[in-house]
């Protein structure tokens, strides 16, 4: 049985910093996943088949793995910039064995700020 945790950001104003998501906690089967050397990609999309409007990832240092053993990673707070409007994002894991799963999904709602440069 394929289990996404799906999660809507709440709304957020263009312009202004996101907090991110401060913990995670990956598991497969109930259990932590080992994230040693594991490479994680969030994107945030218009559509499915649009350009990517964000991109948060280990390899960015938009994502970071705090405890590797446990299964743990954070998303650190990020300025954003995207035109407002409704995204669509998700959260994946690829092992050092290759191993590739999509562990998080959901919407976010980005809304126009008045004072912005």
């Amino acid at each position: 049985m394929l289990q996404i945790l799906t999660y809507n950001i709440p709304d957020h104003l263009r312009g202004d910093t996101w907090n991110g998501f401060p913990s995670i906690s990956i598991t497969r089967d109930g259990n932590p996943l080992p994230l040693s050397g594991a490479n994680v990609l969030m994107q945030f999309r218009k559509d499915v088949d649009s350009p990517v409007a964000l991109e948060l990832s280990t390899d960015n240092g938009g994502v970071t793995i705090t405890d590797p053993i446990n299964g743990v990673l954070s998303v650190p707070p990020v300025l954003i910039t995207m035109q407002y409007g409704t995204y669509h994002y998700d959260l994946q894991v690829v092992l050092p064995n290759g191993y590739t799963k999509t562990y998080m999904k959901g919407n976010w709602n980005i809304v126009g700020d008045i004072s912005h440069t």
